[in-house]
């Protein structure tokens, strides 16, 4: 059995789409449920045009990383699975089908990515988290040839924009964190399903389609939360010894950010910046009581994260990033 949770924001346009396809799943033992926040008259919405949807509605914005959280008394109680779409996923009919018997053929995935594609062009692939440079980026799939990958490997991080999870293994990581609202949430999901010893794999057999967006251009909102959630990742899941130095490097460059743009005349992104730079700081009780809860559950050393190339310590994934957005922004 497994659980189809759908994140929405705020409409129903994107997500009636999905819903359609979502619905035309071929796996015979599955349901589907919708975390929303702030669609008007949502209720009577799904009751007309999706009756068999379950959805959980709120009418202020809980972001979409705890709304991956869904509480026990929703689930059906014999799902094996949770499986993560985004409202803007479109699925095909065997996606589910594929990524079950991929994770059932092994004990030891904890998650499987489907081979997710951009919608805007469908030779090109969507995200999925190859490894992490030493600032938390993603060296990812995006814009790379989809026919390029059509064999069953190891990734570091899978996206919540399409991904199946062991309930087992999503209990005992803790969920998604909450207060990450929105960014790299999943990033630090998948990095604490590693440390209790668990493999991600991606599935080209099991493919979805994602609209997205064609360049994440920076805005202020972005700027606070990545910020933010790239410290608060830092300081939860590595070990000591590879902690600092990280947290040293990228917490100068953030604040070096925030002055850069007060020089340029940009008063609000100047503030977001120092905002997520300072959040991890202010909040250090309660990030350090999460360290403490990761690091005692850990069963995996950095050092064979390492060892097979998903964690590197070089940043130019960071680079990367950084020219791309920026020069999309400027």
């Amino acid at each position: 059995m497994v659980s189809v949770v759908v994140v929405n924001f705020k409409g129903t346009s994107q997500l009636e789409k999905c819903l359609s396809y979502l619905l035309r799943t071929k796996y015979p033992r599955y349901e589907v449920i919708v975390v929303d926040c702030l669609t008007e008259n949502l209720a009577t919405w799904i009751r007309r045009r999706f009756p068999t949807v379950k959805f959980i509605h709120y009418d202020y914005d809980i972001g979409p990383s705890a709304s991956h959280n869904v509480e026990r008394h929703v689930l059906n109680p014999y799902s094996k699975y949770l499986a993560f779409i985004d409202n803007d996923t479109y699925v095909t009919e065997d996606w589910l089908t594929e990524l079950v018997k991929v994770m059932e053929g092994d004990e030891k995935i904890g998650v499987a990515q489907a081979k997710i594609l951009a919608t805007w062009n469908s030779s090109l692939m969507d995200n999925a988290g190859l490894a992490i440079d030493a600032l938390g980026t993603w060296y990812t799939t995006r814009g790379l040839k989809a026919d390029d990958f059509q064999n069953i490997f190891e990734i570091f991080a899978a996206s919540s924009a399409g991904c199946l999870v062991l309930r087992e293994v999503f209990e005992k990581a803790g969920g998604f964190d909450p207060d990450y609202f929105i960014y790299d949430d999943d990033t630090d999901f998948s990095f604490r399903v590693r440390l209790l010893g668990y493999k991600i794999v991606f599935v080209p057999s099991a493919v979805v389609f994602h609209d997205g967006e064609p360049m994440r251009a920076l805005n202020p909102r972005k700027l606070r939360h990545s910020v933010k959630n790239r410290i608060c990742t830092m300081i939860k899941n590595y070990e000591l010894r590879n902690l600092w130095w990280r947290f040293s490097l990228y917490s100068a460059l953030a604040f070096l950010a925030g002055v850069s743009f007060m020089i340029m005349g940009r008063p609000l992104e100047a503030k977001e910046t120092l905002k997520g730079f300072s959040y991890p700081l202010l909040n250090i009780k309660k990030l350090w009581r999460k360290r403490v809860a990761v690091q005692s559950a850990r069963k995996v050393r950095d050092a064979e994260l390492f060892r097979h190339g998903f964690i590197r310590n070089d940043i130019r994934a960071t680079v990367s990033d950084i020219r791309l957005k920026a020069g999309h922004f400027l």
